[in-house]
């Protein structure tokens, strides 16, 4: 699943091409089907509620749907994050 936070750059290009532009991207990381979500709101509320200072983030989920982990933006190590994921699927 992800979640696309609109920017004020989202609405002045308009929302046909953000949605183009993140669904490329997100293409590009992961071409298997998922869920995506959009979030119209403030800055604040969502980095409070995330408890993130930006984006992009990521949070792993444990099989008792409760996040294992989370990956902010100065923590890009896709390695770490699959090693995790890993680990939780699968047990290794």
């Amino acid at each position: 699943m992800s979640v696309h936070l609109l920017t004020p750059i989202d609405k002045e290009e308009g929302l046909d091409k953000a949605k183009r532009k993140a669904e490329t991207f997100l293409a590009k990381l992961d071409p298997s089907p998922m869920i995506h979500v959009w979030l119209d709101e403030s800055d604040d509320l969502w980095m409070k509620k995330f408890g993130i200072n930006g984006y992009p983030a990521q949070f792993v989920f444990n099989r008792s749907n409760r996040v294992e982990k989370k990956f902010a933006p100065e923590d890009e190590d896709s390695k770490a994050v699959e090693a995790l994921v890993r680990k939780l699927v699968v047990g290794a």
